[in-house]
């Protein structure tokens, strides 16, 4: 059976067998998918490298098992240019992906999050603040939003307070270190509710607590672009 073609990145590419690729796919209409790609060992230096991460492309695939053929390939635009921390950041987000979308289930927002995402990382801009949007908007879109502007009594966050995080509830008033699960303050929570981050107190609380809330829907296997950072 042959799928309509339609617009995907590239998330990742991996060896299989003895001259295969698979490679996962963030498509526009079908969610991600993994593509058996044959002969992917034996193609010449330039088709590999038109198998990258970040490669937008039109594709279409085949088969009717759980594991579909990459039928047809062609790239759209230029490929977007990431290098350096912006590289890193974009494997991180790649690996978001793979790790929190499941196969064939559609999102096209996501498509033009991802889209919009990774052409932010190549302009070099604030690369924390777009990976914190970035988190946040999967998240929502997902419909695992977090509860950023008001406690969990129903009360608006002041800027001025200590909150803790709780994963089930969202903000509560903190009664001091070790109550909750996550402590942060209710201008970091506004900040990333309005998706500003001009504070470095900010930037670093929005990732700690990114990281405490992404950990719960990723389970314990831990992202192996956050020990690459560590080297990097």
């Amino acid at each position: 059976m042959n799928e309509s073609t339609q617009a995907a990145y590239i998330l990742h590419v991996r060896s299989y067998r003895e001259s295969s690729g698979l490679i996962d796919y963030l498509t526009h209409d079908a969610g991600r998918i993994t593509l058996l790609a044959k002969g992917y060992k034996s193609n010449t230096k330039s088709r590999k490298l038109f198998l990258q991460p970040f490669r937008k492309q039109t594709i279409s695939w085949r088969g009717k098992g759980e594991l579909k053929t990459l039928d047809f390939a062609e790239e759209l635009g230029c490929p977007v240019l990431l290098e350096g921390w912006s590289l890193m950041s974009g494997f991180y987000i790649n690996e978001l992906m793979t790790r929190l979308l499941q196969p064939l289930d559609p999102h096209p927002e996501l498509f033009e999050l991802y889209e919009d995402t990774i052409i932010s990382l190549s302009r070099f801009d604030n690369l924390e603040a777009i990976l914190r949007k970035f988190e946040r908007n999967i998240l929502e879109m997902m419909g695992y939003g977090l509860q950023l502007n008001t406690s969990d009594d129903g009360e608006e966050i002041d800027p001025e307070v200590e909150y803790d995080y709780l994963f089930e509830t969202g903000p509560v008033r903190s009664k001091g270190e070790g109550y909750g699960n996550m402590m942060v303050s209710g201008k970091t929570l506004l900040s990333l509710y309005r998706g500003q981050f001009d504070d470095r107190q900010v930037l670093k609380e929005s990732k700690a607590l990114m990281r405490f809330i992404i950990a719960r829907y990723i389970g314990d296997r831990p992202l192996k672009t956050r020990e690459l950072f560590k080297y990097y």
